[in-house]
């Protein structure tokens, strides 16, 4: 079978688990209802409020897109997660199959498509699928630079690296990428230069076309020129001596979130089951395309680690990318070896077939089915409560509070939750937060966050609202 006919049966496969998946999910998470809103705001052409909101752009514009063609916003952003997760499976497997060889391109791409928490976020309305989908084609896409460099190819590199960088910040290392290697490459082999140096002009052109709007936003809301509005750009900024003000984290937490990570690639790796043949698959590692594959993933690896050290905050989200190119296209390498090995030991043997599918099926298939199942159940009374709140007064300017989907269904920005008096009493004069929402879950586990609230003085009593048997309790706060 061709490499075209794999890659579209195993972008097949990841559609149809990423939309089981989908099924299953009673309301969207929590951090969708971010990009949703920033989706509505730009098809009403409420750009500035749009991106105050602080996510990069891309993801909310292409669910605006897409919204046309679907019966809502939320189900364009489902269309845009589910579809461009999926879609990484094609620059993922030519880039795994240039690296090394077919069988291992399709263990990279099948451990990809059927990773549980890569199809469980990529089932979501969150920026992974967009993210992961650039990042692999601006990694593919360069590599076909250096080999044959053309002004149109680089054109689309460019167009892949800057769409990394306006879904996530840490996509500038796809624009590092896009463009270190070629000039790099420029002064090592003379013979092409000309056509090199053409090929990367164009694509720093479309780079710099495509961020210049966002970074100029960026320089009018900061105040002065920076990358992004987020707190992992920021945190970058701290440990370059950039942003002096911010305050810096402490040693104790520093030292916790480099064992978060530790755990994010050991539940990534299919807690771990991807390790023994990521290390078998090191004996595949050799010349410059090696070098090339894995310098993507380790740099992103490096720059996480270096982040965590005035970051506070670590998810697995973060690690999905490097952990996929890395440890997934080494571990396909070593599935390679393993089955390789097993044939020339017993080539005549009749079990042979049936242990080399069972081992496929263990390490990349089955370990998905954990995500097939009805999440957030206890969430449907968030749409209860969201209407009650729009019919018992005026509709709220800005909402705060742990239950963010209730904002969205409200129609406003949700913002992070205060933790005094003093704080609440700020939001309500800078963000015009007037209205806090929580459930019962955080009567029993932030006690002493609801506690404050319902003694704060600017607040009026809760309200309590009750949804469908078996959902939480929601109860909301209005300011005085």
């Amino acid at each position: 079978m061709s490499d075209s006919r794999w890659s579209a049966l195993l972008f097949a496969a990841a559609v149809l688990v990423r939309v089981v998946a989908w099924m299953g999910s009673a309301i969207f998470g929590t951090d969708s209802g971010h990009y949703l809103l920033m989706a509505d705001w730009i098809r009403e052409g409420r750009w500035h409020e749009a991106m105050a909101v602080g996510y990069h752009p891309m993801f909310p514009l292409l669910i605006a897109v897409v919204r046309s063609a679907s019966s809502s916003t939320e189900v364009a952003g489902n269309m845009v997660s589910i579809l461009l997760g999926a879609a990484g499976v094609f620059p993922l497997y030519r880039m795994v199959l240039a690296a090394f060889q077919r069988p291992a391109a399709i263990f990279a791409v099948a451990l990809y498509a059927f990773q549980p928490s890569i199809v469980e976020v990529q089932s979501e309305i969150m920026t992974e699928s967009t993210f992961l989908f650039f990042l692999f084609s601006a990694q593919w896409l360069t590599w076909k630079m250096l080999e044959d460099p053309t002004p149109a190819r680089g054109a689309v590199l460019g167009a892949a690296a800057a769409g990394a960088f306006l879904t996530r910040p840490e996509g500038i290392l796809a624009i590092a990428l896009a463009l270190g290697w070629p000039l790099l490459l420029l002064f090592r082999r003379p013979g092409t230069r000309w056509r090199r140096a053409a090929g990367l002009a164009v694509t720093f052109a479309v780079i710099v076309l495509a961020v210049s709007p966002y970074l100029l936003w960026v320089k009018s809301y900061r105040g002065r020129w920076a990358l992004s509005p987020r707190q992992s750009a920021m945190s970058v900024e701290r440990e370059l001596g950039m942003d002096s003000q911010s305050p810096q984290a402490t040693e104790k937490s520093r030292g916790y979130f480099y064992l978060r990570f530790a755990r994010s690639v050991f539940r990534l790796t299919s807690y771990g089951l991807w390790i023994p043949f990521a290390a078998i698959g090191l004996r595949s590692l050799s010349g410059f395309r090696s070098v090339y594959y894995l310098s993507l993933p380790l740099a992103h690896f490096a720059g996480i680690l270096y982040t965590l050290r005035t970051h506070p905050f670590m998810s697995d989200r973060y690690v999905m990318g490097p952990v996929t190119l890395l440890l997934g296209g080494l571990a396909g390498c070593g599935m390679t070896v393993v089955l390789a090995g097993l044939a020339r030991k017993r080539p005549d043997a009749r079990w042979r077939p049936c242990v080399s599918g069972a081992l496929v099926l263990a390490v990349a298939v089955l370990p998905t089915v954990r995500v097939f199942q009805l999440r957030r159940y206890e969430c449907l009374s968030y749409p209860v409560a969201a209407s009650r709140i729009l019919e018992q007064g005026p509709k709220p300017r800005g909402m705060s509070g742990p239950v963010e989907q209730v904002a969205y269904l409200c129609g406003v920005r949700s913002f992070y939750s205060a933790e005094t008096h003093e704080g609440i009493r700020q939001q309500l004069d800078l963000h015009q937060v007037d209205c806090y929402v929580y459930s019962e879950k955080d009567l029993r586990n932030r006690k002493a966050y609801v506690e404050m609230l319902q003694s704060c003085p600017a607040l009026e009593p809760p309200v309590e609202v009750k949804g469908p048997p078996g959902t939480l309790t929601v109860y909301y706060q209005r300011a005085k």
